[in-house]
């Protein structure tokens, strides 16, 4: 059952976030780039920053970072300049999530992870605890940016769960 609600959880995730990024779309790259009173100070940088974050716990899970190496991940924003470079991004991002995610056992996801953080401690968690907290991270920054596109007269509208799930057929 929990796998089954960290994939509907992910596919939400997914679907807001490319409402964001469509919405994001109509925006100038000066809009884009302006600065912002929330997330990391425009909307392009808060864009760049949920799909590095995604990237770098993604690489933890999937073992193609170490732990300590995915810690210290960051995407360069030099190399992601424009909109459509951040699409291409969130796009590959998004079908290697949406593999791993797939592939999840409920046994998977309580297995407990372990990388040593630079301060000498063990962080220590489940896998779905983990995953909870990527999503949650994501819906916090979109909300942030959608504040933003509002600002500039493009809403997303909606992004509520819910809204994700009505015309999926759920009760």
């Amino acid at each position: 059952m929990l796998a089954e609600v960290i994939r509907t959880l992910y596919s939400y995730n997914r679907w807001a976030t490319e409402r964001v990024l469509d919405a994001a779309g109509r925006l100038t790259p000066e809009q884009l780039h302006a600065p912002g009173e929330a997330g990391h100070g425009s909307i392009h940088n808060t864009l760049l920053h949920i799909i590095s974050t995604q990237r770098s716990w993604l690489s933890w899970w999937d073992g193609s970072l170490s732990p300590e190496e995915a810690y210290r991940f960051r995407l360069n924003p030099t190399d992601y300049p424009d909109l459509l470079s951040l699409r291409r991004a969130w796009e590959e991002l998004e079908r290697d999530t949406a593999a791993f995610v797939s592939r999840l056992s409920e046994d998977d996801l309580q297995r407990i992870r372990e990388m040593p953080l630079p301060d000498g401690n063990v962080f220590r968690q489940a896998l779905w605890q983990m995953m909870l907290h990527v999503a949650n991270h994501g819906t916090q920054h979109r909300s942030e940016v959608a504040a933003m596109l509002t600002h500039f007269d493009c809403s997303p509208g909606g992004l509520d769960l819910l809204f994700h799930l009505w015309p999926r057929g759920a009760s």
